[in-house]
């Protein structure tokens, strides 16, 4: 904790303030205390807590002491139960004594609004908190201020509040995740939970395991053309045994942990949804595949309220079921969690034109017809590449302002739960607070008083410019959306000319940081974002596999080893708490890439690559379990292969064209190498293809290949021909399922090879 002084804009606002209004002071430096704190004795524990609070930051704030007692006859403040809302305040002065009436959060939500207000003290992260040395610390004497939140719960996802409950009471945020330690969670000090879930999302894996039922009850999960799946899909919902097992899980559940709020019965996290006749009839009739979802949940729902009246199940609105239902209804002890995940946020969500925005809107508007209060999950972050430029930070209010009006109660910001210092990480963590409280005010001015208080004076407009490049208004949401999942590398939003300016404004915060270490330290880490952006760029041309005729075009970049030092300095300055993506086999692939890159060398000229097995993307799929595995095999080109089981349908090996130094602009074909494990049966054994994700024709390329062409030892198998940018991708996949056994036990693949070809056009 720093002890500053104070700002020269608060201080002349603050007391241009009192001196129309005439002030109460509640303690003055250098003098005797003339203020008790009273608490009744049998107030609860956050009444004391709040008053220990009060007492401390104040003595911190003047250096003077005030006592707190049971009662008092003089001048006084006093904490005291009355309001309606266990989240709400009321600060109001009459004659000599200033009362704090508040619930139980409230209570401490209105003792740190004194303290943020009228005191000037600033929690910007847990680590770095600013305390005016003031020469008095007084509220207006008519102050009579009541506030209630706009959210009834506001979660805390983002990883420094939801591992520091003190910091997280003191913005004034009441929620929890499930599976938390108990470390991390608000206790009865900070007025507990205000809305505790139970069990996690995607639960419906888990209340209804495959692992159990899988081989005995196939009927019991999807439908997928024709035949029954038990791996990586969801159940049969208009099965009444599933009702029952679901119910009973979630029954035993809630026996459990009896204190929880609410309770998930949701979709599991991919689609393959049933489509057997009465689950696709359900549907038709609804108009919407949330169409036996909400007819299921509220099934176990009307169940769980004879057993427990008061108890909620939660479920999503979430990909395939966002959009509403046409007849159903959810029941009252439901609570429909909607999910914007599709969305732009480079813009108001309701004013982007970006097509799920606007389909998104009236999916919100039809929820709140049928199904108040709702419980919105937002994603406020990257979630490829944490460091890297997410602008959504302008728009965060505004978004807030469009839900608190949809009839949202819950609000849940998905944020950076696992590592600190992502993209403005702690402002954004910070401003959600502020807004989830009240999102009527005006950002800017907060975001300003963050930078200050979090940066320092010094550094915070070269911050604030830096910011300002990172976060310009889009010049077209329709065609060139923020979405969650965006590469660094990827240079049509974020151009390489906004990555250097950004990074000179950082370059000059650091500068202007040097003489205040833990400011420093936040400008460094802020700083991180934007050089690990840059690099991911330059590391681009640093490939192992070479089909280009023009090597030395692809030289890195000569910043690139002051770039690879920089990175590994805030690595080690974060201590462990630097995050590149959200799954830790990802950050970890990003780590290797990294240090991968301190050993590059240039490859000679080459018009054909082979790309070996350890080099392709087994593409796992968590809620699936293992799909695939790697595995030594002596045939193989390089000794490895991988093994993709072919009772997983999907995408299982991919490779993609950054990871090829090639000549743009020229056509390139593409074979792989693979043997298959075959049942004896016939019908498809794999396919293959080229895809795009920023060309209109995604899929560029599509092959199937049926048993009888293949063979079960390595054979090389052509896929096509493309004219390849860094956004390209090779895919195999096992077969699509079909009526009859399955034709494969599974793929091998050894290598792909793509070789430059001219004068020929891809087909």
């Amino acid at each position: 904790m720093r002890v500053i002084p104070f700002a020269a804009v608060f201080t002349s606002l603050l007391f241009a303030r009192f001196a129309v209004a005439g002030t109460f002071v509640l303690a003055e430096r250098g003098k005797p205390a003339e203020c008790t704190i009273v608490v009744e004795p049998t107030a609860g524990a956050s009444y004391r807590y709040a008053a220990e609070e009060l007492r401390d930051w104040i003595e911190r704030l003047t250096g003077v002491r005030l006592t707190v007692a049971s009662r008092g006859t003089g001048k006084a403040i006093v904490l005291e139960k009355g309001m309606d809302d266990d989240d709400a305040f009321r600060l109001h002065v009459e004659g000599r004594r200033l009362y704090v009436t508040g619930g139980k959060r409230g209570i401490l939500y209105g003792v740190y609004e004194l303290l943020e207000t009228y005191g000037g003290i600033g929690w910007y992260a847990s680590w770095r908190t600013v305390v005016p040395k003031a020469q008095r610390f007084a509220v207006p004497a008519d102050l009579d201020d009541t506030q209630r939140p706009a959210f009834r719960m506001r979660a805390r996802r983002w990883r420094d509040v939801r591992r520091n409950p003190d910091f997280a009471c003191r913005l004034r945020l009441n929620g929890s995740y499930p599976g938390d330690a108990p470390a991390f969670q608000l206790d009865e000090r900070h007025g507990g939970t205000g809305w505790r879930q139970s069990g996690g999302g995607h639960s419906l894996a888990r209340l209804l395991p495959a692992s159990v039922y899988g081989k005995t009850h196939p009927e019991y999960f999807a439908e997928i053309d024709g035949v029954r799946r038990t791996q990586g899909v969801q159940p049969c919902l208009t099965n009444p045994d599933v009702l029952e097992i679901v119910t009973s899980n979630i029954l035993a559940q809630i026996r459990g942990d009896p204190t929880a709020d609410c309770y998930d019965v949701t979709q599991n996290d991919y689609g393959n949804f049933c489509t057997c006749a009465k689950c696709k009839e359900v549907d038709d009739e609804e108009g919407s595949r949330s169409g036996t979802m909400i007819r299921f949940v509220n099934a176990v729902a009307e169940r769980v309220e004879r057993e427990f009246p008061g108890k909620q199940i939660c479920t999503f609105a979430y990909q395939y079921t966002r959009h509403p239902p046409r007849l159903a209804r959810p029941r009252h002890n439901v609570v429909v969690k909607l999910c914007p995940c599709e969305c732009d946020f480079s813009a108001p969500i309701g004013e982007s034109r970006y097509r799920e925005n606007v389909s998104f809107m009236k999916d919100i508007a039809g929820w709140a017809a049928i199904s108040p209060p709702l419980y919105l999950f937002d994603y406020v972050t990257n979630f490829r590449d944490y460091l890297h430029t997410f602008p959504n930070a302008p728009v965060l209010f505004a978004n807030l302002r469009t839900f608190r009006d949809y009839g949202v109660a819950y609000y849940g910001p998905l944020g950076n739960g696992e590592g600190l210092h992502s993209d403005f990480g702690e402002l954004k963590g910070w401003l959600l607070a502020k807004g989830m409280w009240n999102p009527d005010r005006d950002w800017r001015p907060l975001a300003e008083r963050f930078m200050r208080g979090y940066y320092g004076e010094a550094a915070a407009p070269y911050v604030l410019a830096a910011f300002d490049i990172l976060n310009a208004p889009p010049k077209d949401t329709a065609t060139l959306p923020a979405l969650i999942y965006e590469d660094a590398w990827d240079k049509r939003r974020v151009s390489d000319e906004m990555l250097e300016r950004a990074a000179e404004q950082w370059a000059k915060a650091v500068e202007a940081a040097k003489g205040d270490p833990e400011c420093l330290h936040n400008v460094r880490m802020g700083a991180a974002g934007v050089d690990y952006s840059r690099l991911s760029r330059m590391m681009l041309p640093l490939r192992k596999e070479w089909a280009t005729r023009h090597p030395e075009s692809f030289a890195p970049d000569p910043r690139l080893p002051e770039l690879l030092d920089r990175m590994a300095e805030y690595e080690k300055e974060a201590g462990g708490a630097l995050r590149y993506q959200e799954h830790a086999d990802r950050h970890g692939k990003v780590v290797a890439r990294i240090a991968a890159a301190r050993e590059w060398k240039m490859g000679a000229a080459s018009d054909v690559a082979v790309i070996g097995a350890d080099r392709l993307e087994l593409a796992e799929n968590r809620s699936r379990g293992q799909v695939g595995r790697r595995i030594d095999d002596p045939a193989a080109t390089g000794g490895r292969a991988i093994m993709a089981y072919s009772k997983f349908y999907g995408w299982r090996v991919k490779y993609f064209f950054r990871d090829l130094a090639f000549d743009k602009g020229e056509k390139y074909r593409v074979r792989v190498r693979l043997r298959v494990e075959g049942t004896g049966n016939p019908g498809e054994a794999f396919s293959a293809g080229l895809y795009d994700k920023n060309q209109k024709r995604q899929f560029l390329v599509s092959k199937r290949y049926d048993v009888g062409e293949t063979s079960d030892r390595y054979a090389w198998y052509d896929i096509g021909g493309i004219t390849p940018t860094d956004t390209s991708m090779v895919w195999i996949s096992t077969a699509k399922p079909s009526d009859a056994p399955p034709a494969t036990m599974s793929i091998v693949l050894d290598a792909l090879e793509i070789s430059r070809v001219r004068g020929q056009t891809p087909h």
